[in-house]
């Protein structure tokens, strides 16, 4: 493989982009960062090959494919923190009115210690 052998580069983007959407759809996310100093690598070379606009088409759309990917674990990774962090605020009082209409806050019993049972 030569520096400037566009099917061989376009062949080592191609397969760090399918690494990157394996890693994103098994989880992997701590197999991301090593994988964008290769892609890096990969691009540089793409850039002095000349690859053909039907294979640079193809890497786009497996790029785009992969950047919807990371988009949908960046909400997933926002979202679990945003549970966790609601989780550990604890309970929330109860807003309830009574018969006249007069707004009343219940809060929550907030229970200290272990709970047993007899």
């Amino acid at each position: 493989m030569t520096l400037f052998d566009p099917p061989a580069a376009v062949e080592a983007l191609d397969r760090l982009l399918a690494q990157e959407r394996a890693a994103l759809l098994s989880g992997n996310l701590a197999r991301l960062a090593p994988l964008v100093r290769e892609k890096h690598q990969a691009l540089a070379r793409l850039e002095n090959a000349g690859a053909s606009k039907t294979d640079l088409d193809r890497l786009m759309q497996a790029g785009e494919r992969n950047q919807a990917l990371l988009a949908a674990a960046a909400r997933g990774i926002r979202a679990a923190r945003d549970r966790l962090t609601t989780i550990q605020a604890g309970p929330q009082p109860m807003r309830t009115y009574a018969k006249d209409g007069a707004a009343a806050d219940i809060e929550p019993v907030r229970r200290t210690g272990v709970n047993r049972r007899a």
